[in-house]
């Protein structure tokens, strides 16, 4: 947005007060929509972080809960560990292990869809780096999918085991019940 403002600046032979006024505008209006679809993105994985934690209290798995600043610990009954918090998202761990890493990116901007799209990734390989025989899950927005994004996700699967879109895993029974399998609760 800064860049169209001094463009239109830079070619304006007079500019006038009514004109700054405008530009701010398209500059609030701008940042404003980038504050919202952050917080969306937000919401998504608050959403589907309290989907598995209602499960796994549902199922009866819980041991002990512990809540610290980085996110919150569910020690399971099996000794498994979910951490809830970031880098990966949610985090499975058994003796300290890496089990499984889930990234939520709930982010809406198609624009900005392949660099989240890269952050989860990048995360999703240190699991990997870590333990060979992890399983890493992606839950994106498929509202925010472009083709391009699309094309990533499959040329990605030597990293990726699962793939999963929020509005499946919150509309579709079938797809939820597919992840609670996939994370053993």
């Amino acid at each position: 947005m800064n860049k169209i403002v001094s463009i239109l600046i830079e070619h304006d032979e007079t500019i006038d007060d009514r004109e700054f006024d405008l530009w701010r505008g398209m500059a609030a209006g701008s940042q404003a929509q980038g504050s919202w679809q952050n917080t969306k993105g937000d919401r998504a994985e608050v959403v589907i972080k309290d989907l598995i934690e209602r499960r796994i209290r549902e199922k009866g798995l819980v041991l002990v809960e512990i809540s610290h600043g980085k996110g919150e610990v569910i020690k399971l009954r099996d000794g498994r560990q979910f951490i809830l918090g970031s880098e990966p998202d949610i985090g499975v761990y058994k003796n300290s292990n890496i089990q499984i890493a889930v990234e939520i990116k709930g982010g809406i901007d198609p624009a900005g869809v392949l660099e989240r799209f890269g952050a989860a990734l990048k995360s999703l390989r240190r699991a990997k780096q870590e333990n060979s025989k992890s399983i890493t899950i992606v839950i994106m927005q498929g509202v925010s999918l472009t083709s391009r994004a699309e094309e990533e996700i499959k040329k990605s699967k030597s990293i990726i085991d699962y793939f999963f879109t929020i509005e499946d895993i919150i509309s579709n029974e079938a797809v939820r019940k597919d992840l609670f399998k996939i994370l053993k609760i």
